[in-house]
C-alpha cells in the first residue's frame, strides 16, 4: 500500500525497514503455508468421501479415473519380479487406488506451478512484487472458496487447478527477501523463508485435522445454499479466513520493493553505506545465463530424488513398521522441528560472505540428505535381516533429511539470486528465481512418479540407495560446477575504486 520512502541518507533506518519488510514477508508467508498445509491429511479421506457420493459410475470424471488408476496397480504387481522386496501397498486394493490419486494430483499440481512460476516472475519484474502477489493472493482465496462448495470430486479438481496457477506467494517472497538485502545478508534473510515452511508444515496439518472433526453446520446452513459442501469444510472455511486475513494484512504492510535497491543506498550487515559493496555483484560471473542454467538443472535433479524419496517415506513407514497417523505425525513433526532449530540457530548464525556460505550450506544438505537416504535403506536391510534396532535407523534417516529441508533449496534460491544477470542490472530477480523454482517444479512432479514404480518394482532398500547415489552425485557436480570466486571481488573491487 505504501511506496519505501526510507532516506538515502540513512543507512541505519534502512537496515530497520530491510528487517521489518523481511519480517512482514515472513508473517504473511506463515498464513499461506498453514492455510496449504490444512488440506494435506485431509486429501486421502476427501477422495475417499468423494468416492461414497459418487460411487464407482464408471461415467463420472473420479469413477474413469479411478478405473485407470486400478489397471495402472495391477499392471505394477503383474509385471513385479521382486515380490518379496516390492511393497505390500499395492495389494491393499482399493486403498492403495485412492492413495495413487492422491499422488496424481499432487503431481498435477507440481506441473501448474512449473507453467506459471515463470509468469509470476516476469510478471513481478514488470508490475511490481507487490501487485503480483495481490493477484496471487486473489487466486488463493477463490480456489478455497470453491474447495468450500466443493460437492463433487469435478468441482474439487477445479478447485486445486487454480490453486496450482495461483501459487506464487513462495517465490516472491524470495523475490522481496532478495530485493532488500545484500550478497552478505541474503541467505539470512531467505532462511525466514525455510523457517515458515517448517512452522507450517509442522503445524498445519494438525490444524487441519482438528477442523476437519467439526460439523459445518454450526457455522453454515444448509438450507440456505444451493451448493453442496465439501468434505471437511470447516477445514476448508478455516483455511480461507487465514487466506482472507493474510490478504489484507500484506495489502496494509507490504511496501513495494521492486526498486528497493536502486531508491537510495543499499545496507549492509554491518550499517555501512554500502553502495561499493554491493556494485561489484552486477558482475560476481562472467557466464551467468550459463550459471543460471546450471542451477537449473541441479535444482531440477535434486527435487527429482529428494521428494520422490520424500513421498514413498509414508508408504516405507506403513508398509514395514505398520505406523498409525500419529505416529506418521511424529515422523514429520520430528523434521518439521528439527529443520526449524537448523535454520534459526545454525544457518542465519553463519557469518561467512554471500555466495560462499550459501555454497557450503547447499553442500552440507546435500550430503545431509544423501546421509538420510543410506540411512533409511540401511534401515530397510536391517528390516529384511529382522534386526529389532532397524527403526532406529529410520530416525537418524530423518535427521539427514531435516537438515536438507533446512539448507539446500532457501540457499541455492540465494545463489540464483546473487547471479548477475545478462544485461548486468538486478531488475530481473523475479525471472530468475521464476524459472528456478519452475525447475524444481517439474522434479517435484516427476519424482514421487519415479520413485514409486522404483520402491514398487525393486523394494524399498534399492530404492533407498539409489536415491542416496543419486544425491551423492548431484551434490559432487555441485561442488565441482559452482564457482566460489565473488568473496575476493567483493573485497578488492571497492578498495581500487576509491584510490
Amino acid at each position: 500500500m505504501a511506496n519505501v520512502t526510507i532516506s538515502p541518507t540513512n543507512p541505519h533506518e534502512r537496515i530497520l525497514s530491510a528487517k521489518r519488510i523481511s519480517r512482514i514477508v515472513f508473517t504473511g508467508l506463515l498464513l499461506d503455508i498453514l492455510s496449504f498445509t490444512i488440506i494435506l491429511p485431509l486429501l486421502p479421506r476427501s477422495l475417499e468421501a468423494y468416492k461414497a457420493r459418487e460411487g464407482s459410475d464408471p461415467t463420472t470424471l473420479l469413477g474413469s479415473t479411478l478405473a485407470w488408476v486400478s489397471m495402472l496397480r495391477s499392471f505394477i504387481l503383474k509385471h513385479s519380479h521382486h515380490s518379496s522386496l516390492g511393497s505390500g501397498f499395492l495389494q491393499q486394493g482399493a486403498r492403495a487406488d485412492m492413495v495413487l490419486l492422491g499422488g496424481l494430483l499432487g503431481s498435477l499440481y507440481s506441473l501448474l506451478q512449473c507453467l506459471v512460476a515463470p509468469v509470476i516472475g516476469r510478471l513481478a519484474d514488470k508490475i511490481g512484487r507487490r501487485r503480483t502477489l495481490m493477484i496471487c493472493m486473489l487466486g488463493n482465496i477463490a480456489w478455497t472458496v470453491i474447495w468450500v462448495f466443493a460437492g463433487s470430486f469435478e468441482t474439487f479438481l477445479v478447485a486445486r487447478v487454480i490453486a496450482g496457477l495461483s501459487e506464487g506467494n513462495v517465490q516472491l517472497s524470495n523475490t522481496i527477501i532478495a530485493d532488500v538485502t545484500d550478497p552478505q545478508t541474503r541467505s539470512h534473510g531467505m532462511a525466514l523463508v525455510g523457517i515458515a515452511f517448517a512452522i507450517g508444515f509442522t503445524l498445519g496439518p494438525s490444524i487441519g485435522a482438528y477442523f476437519a472433526q467439526l460439523n459445518p453446520d454450526l457455522l453454515l446452513s444448509r438450507g440456505s445454499t444451493v451448493f453442496e459442501y465439501a468434505p471437511f469444510a470447516m477445514a476448508a472455511l478455516f483455511s480461507l479466513v487465514l487466506l482472507i486475513v493474510e490478504c489484507v494484512y500484506l495489502f496494509v504492510r507490504l511496501p513495494e520493493t521492486l526498486h528497493y535497491a536502486s531508491s537510495s543506498i543499499a545496507l549492509s550487515s554491518n550499517g555501512e553505506k554500502a553502495e561499493k559493496r554491493l556494485k561489484p555483484t552486477k558482475g560476481l560471473y562472467s557466464s551467468s545465463n550459463v550459471l543460471l542454467r546450471r542451477l537449473n538443472y541441479l535444482h531440477f535433479a535434486y527435487l527429482f530424488f529428494f521428494s520422490g524419496m520424500e513421498y514413498t517415506l509414508t508408504f516405507l513407514t506403513h508398509d514395514k513398521f505398520g505406523f498409525t497417523n500419529a505416529q506418521q505425525g511424529k515422523l514429520l513433526g520430528l523434521i518439521g522441528i528439527t529443520s526449524t532449530i537448523i535454520q534459526g540457530g545454525y544457518v542465519r548464525r553463519i557469518k561467512s560472505v554471500g555466495k560462499t556460505r550459501d555454497k557450503s550450506l547447499v553442500s552440507q544438505g546435500m550430503i545431509g540428505c544423501a546421509f538420510g537416504l543410506f540411512c533409511i535403506a540401511f534401515c530397510c536391510l536391517k528390516i529384511q535381516a529382522n534386526d529389532a534396532n532397524a527403526e532406529s535407523w529410520l530416525w537418524a534417516g530423518a535427521l539427514g533429511l531435516a537438515l536438507a529441508s533446512a539448507t539446500v533449496v532457501n540457499c541455492l534460491n540465494s545463489l540464483v539470486s546473487l547471479v548477475a544477470s545478462s544485461s548486468g542490472q538486478g531488475g530481473d530477480i523475479g525471472r530468475r528465481l521464476g524459472d528456478f523454482r519452475s525447475a524444481g517444479q517439474i522434479g517435484r512432479a516427476l519424482g514421487p512418479m519415479f520413485a514409486c514404480s522404483v520402491y514398487w518394482l525393486l523394494g524399498a532398500s534399492t530404492c533407498y540407495m539409489a536415491g542416496a547415489g543419486a544425491v551423492t552425485l548431484i551434490a559432487l557436480v555441485f561442488i565441482a560446477t559452482v564457482p566460489t570466486t565473488h568473496a575476493a571481488a567483493m573485497e578488492k573491487k571497492p578498495h581500487k575504486k576509491s584510490d
